[in-house]
């Protein structure tokens, strides 16, 4: 397990420092990830984003940017979040400009099953 960046959230040694914010740009919300999404953090992020789906949400943007770590369970949450989305007529896009984050959806081919942006203002004009 990781140990959390101190000053950020979590000091306590042992614990994993992950958070989730939620804001809106041009109508569409916006979860803002931070930290490390794994086992222990992906039940938080799936229940953040699955509230927004539920509330009525089809379009969503994960901007990935504040990670320093994601492993399967995060891509799982992620796969699970766009089956659920584009089943409802909905679609999920992701902002990352992070190499080693997008390593992971490189290695495992998803970069070709999510639209990836590089920034913010280029996922929400397309």
């Amino acid at each position: 397990m990781r140990l959390a960046r101190k000053g950020v959230g979590v000091e306590e040694k042992g614990t994993v420092f992950f958070q989730t914010r939620v804001r809106e740009e041009r109508g569409i919300p916006v979860v803002e990830l931070e930290g490390e999404v794994d086992l222990s953090t992906s039940p938080q992020f799936k229940e953040t984003v699955y509230r927004l789906i539920d509330s009525g949400k089809r379009d969503i943007v994960v901007d990935l940017d504040g990670l320093d770590f994601m492993d399967s369970t995060g891509l799982g949450v992620l796969v699970a979040v766009l089956k659920r989305t584009s089943m409802e007529g909905g679609r999920v896009r992701l902002v990352c400009s992070k190499r080693s984050i997008l390593k992971v959806f490189h290695v495992t081919g998803l970069d070709k099953v999510f639209s990836i942006y590089d920034n913010l203002h280029r996922c929400l004009d397309d």
